[in-house]
């Protein structure tokens, strides 16, 4: 029988001892290629475990079950042997080496013979392991299999952060133009340099966002003062990010800072009854309407944020207390009420 005992470090918060033996583990993590070592890493990993749970790893535990707990780690930072590296959402690494189960049959492949033989959390991930200059298609995976050819529309967005939500606007465009997408691409191949955390973490100032949208997805990127957040690691962005030269459309989109955004419904009369609750407020895209007032207010539509608006019709609306009429411009309208 097969005996692990070996000792659980951790530098910084203190050393204790873990004894534990394992049985062969069934079954394989999700997207893991036992035969292709190259599936049991994930480098721009974005979700990333917590100190918590990287504690419930103990001696004599599979690879496969670490993986099963934390997801894959991001690098192999060992000389001659298994020693993964996981970073952790608190900004430090966690390092866990395995050693191989040579009493286990030996034809079975390397990945089901690694079983933890030691672990230890280190202050933080090491700059080595991070680029200091790059370029944005090696933080996101999908941008190295997107092709110009492949996007069929982009779209972008730029709002303010820290505003009053609802009394505020996103700008949005959508474009379909060539030169639009070629320039969106462009922005794949741009140089960024990494940058502190202190640096990074600014409050206020704005964001922009681009959506890439091919025939069966959309990918996204979104630049937050001028910087990209990969995992704990800020970026600084050193290209030009731009508006759409050739928009098929323009148009707005409420501020909004919660993930519901909530709002009722009532009737537009002196006894008005509600009509119900309903989400999804920063989901309706509009812009200003040149045409003439056709009808008078049907519903009010009250905003958890305490901006009323008053339905026109299926698309068009006004914001209580102004005289600027708003169409709606995307998918999401109110027609549910008519």
């Amino acid at each position: 029988m097969k005996k692990v005992v070996t000792v659980m470090l951790s530098l910084l918060l203190g050393g204790s001892v873990v004894l534990s033996f394992a049985g062969c583990h069934v079954g394989v993590a999700e997207g893991i290629d036992k035969n292709d070592p190259y599936t049991w890493f994930e480098a721009n990993k974005e979700v990333l475990p917590t100190r918590e749970q990287c504690r419930e790893i103990t001696v004599g535990m599979r690879l496969n079950e670490v993986i099963e707990k934390l997801g894959k780690p991001q690098r192999d930072v060992g000389s001659g042997v298994s020693l993964f590296q996981f970073d952790v959402a608190d900004g430090s690494a966690f390092i866990v080496r395995f050693e191989t189960d040579v009493a286990s049959d030996p034809s079975l492949p390397t990945y089901d013979r690694l079983i933890v033989d030691l672990l230890m959390f280190d202050a933080a991930v090491p700059d080595l392991y991070f680029p200091q200059q790059t370029v944005l298609s090696n933080l996101y995976p999908w941008m190295e299999e997107l092709e110009e050819g492949d996007i069929v529309k982009v779209r972008y967005e730029q709002a303010f952060i820290g505003v009053a939500p609802y009394d505020n606007f996103r700008n949005i465009s959508y474009s379909a133009d060539q030169t639009d997408i070629a320039n969106a691409y462009r922005l794949f191949s741009a140089p960024l340099h990494a940058i502190s955390q202190s640096e990074g973490q600014i409050d206020g100032g704005g964001y922009v966002r681009y959506d890439f949208t091919t025939a069966e997805e959309t990918y996204s990127v979104t630049f937050s003062n001028n910087t990209v957040l990969i995992g704990e690691r800020y970026y600084r962005f050193d290209g030009e990010l731009f508006e759409f030269a050739d928009p098929e459309v323009n148009c707005r989109a409420f501020i909004t800072y919660t993930d519901d955004d909530p709002y009722e419904v009532y009737t537009y009369a002196e006894e008005s009854e509600k009509i119900g609750d309903y989400q999804g407020l920063g989901e309706f895209e509009f812009r200003v309407y040149d045409g003439l007032l056709e009808n008078t207010p049907c519903y009010v539509l009250k905003s958890a944020g305490g901006v009323d608006l008053l339905i026109l019709s299926a698309d068009k609306f006004l914001i209580k207390g102004e005289t600027v009429i708003y169409q709606i411009t995307g998918e999401k309208d109110f027609s549910f009420l008519f």
